[in-house]
């Protein structure tokens, strides 16, 4: 499979009047042709503001940003205006949190995909009306020949957001990034909208970037799963090796404070202690270390940060990385990793 994204220590620091923000530092992320990257974490981890990045839709004038976005070899960080409009829609899509505010109200469903489609496609409007009635019947929108004509107030809440994933899907965009799709919606629309949307995602051939605070969703949706927590990936796998055997304390105390349907009757959920760290001043060293049960001084915990694949502490000091990694395998950016398992009492995720 060929690279299509390639984030390389992606740090952004917004500038207000209480200091910097320091909402991700130093991201490493990549996706492949029929990825469906899940990323989650609470809100606040530096999940947006990743997929925000991308497309460089941060507030200009009080955003620094450093580090590579490389979309197909093309480093997207410092591109001009005219080739970040080719980007946004035309080869990434991104579909957002709240479809009503994403949709304009005064516009018709039809006519806001017609513009996508004439914005980055060379074709008639003829042709781009029928190319929005083909999409709405894609995503399961009932009448697709009337209801391409209705405002966004008209449909419902899971209408809309399927609205949204046809409409981001119309140009064939080799990536479609998701922010929170389903935060608004029912619980049990929830799940068709992400099945719909990596379901259609894999028909017109596109890799998925999912973004969630929620690990339950993702589990058979996803290939693949980064972790972020105060700005930073701090654990990523397979969806099956996470699931068999997470190994940073913190993903473990995401998967212990869900509900489990082949849990024991007194299996009670262990909710993880604490608050996220203020990005303001974040704390040194690994930044989960006020929250963790295993954190050691002695281990360097709170005061060296760890990365996915160092194994020790002194391979920092030292200036060394230990042995070469396949760096796109299981990572955990953690000190005690290879015992956090047994101190935690983990037996099976």
């Amino acid at each position: 499979m060929g690279r299509l994204l390639e984030i390389s220590d992606l740090h952004v620091g917004f500038r207000t009047e209480d200091g910097v923000v320091q909402a991700v530092r130093g991201v490493d992320m990549s996706i492949d042709d029929g990825d469906v990257l899940a990323v989650v974490g609470e809100s606040g981890s530096g999940k947006s503001v990743t997929a925000l990045s991308v497309l460089g839709l941060h507030p200009e004038g009080r955003t620094n940003m450093t580090g590579r976005i490389e979309w197909e070899g093309e480093n997207l960080i410092g591109a001009k205006g005219d080739r970040l409009r080719q980007v946004r829609g035309g080869e990434i899509a991104m579909i957002f949190q709240d479809p009503l505010s994403a949709l304009n109200p005064v516009y018709t469903v039809g006519k806001q995909i017609i513009e996508m489609l004439q914005s980055h496609r060379q074709i008639s409007k003829a042709d781009a009306k029928n190319r929005a009635i083909e999409m709405l019947e894609l995503v399961g929108i009932p009448q697709p020949q009337r209801r391409v004509d209705n405002f966004p107030h008209e449909f419902s809440g899971g209408m809309r957001q399927r609205a949204m994933i046809a409409m981001a899907l119309s140009c064939d965009p080799k990536l479609v990034i998701a922010d929170e799709p389903t935060t608004a919606l029912d619980v049990t629309v929830q799940a068709q909208v992400l099945e719909l949307l990596v379901s259609v995602s894999r028909q017109q051939g596109a890799a998925v970037m999912l973004i969630t605070h929620d690990l339950g969703v993702v589990a058979g949706l996803a290939n693949k799963v980064a972790v972020m927590y105060a700005g930073k990936v701090v654990e990523q796998a397979s969806t099956d090796e996470l699931f068999d055997d997470p190994t940073h304390p913190y993903t473990i105390g995401l998967l212990r404070s869900l509900p489990r349907v082949d849990a024991d009757g007194d299996d009670q959920l262990v909710p993880i202690g604490g608050q996220p760290p203020s990005m303001l001043n974040p704390p040194a060293g690994c930044a989960f270390h006020p929250r963790c049960a295993i954190a050691r001084s002695e281990s360097g915990c709170d005061s060296m940060m760890p990365t996915l694949f160092d194994e020790t502490p002194a391979a920092i000091v030292s200036g060394t990385t230990g042995p070469a990694v396949d760096r796109s395998g299981h990572g955990a950016a953690c000190w005690r990793r290879d015992e956090s398992r047994a101190l935690l009492g983990v037996v099976g995720a």
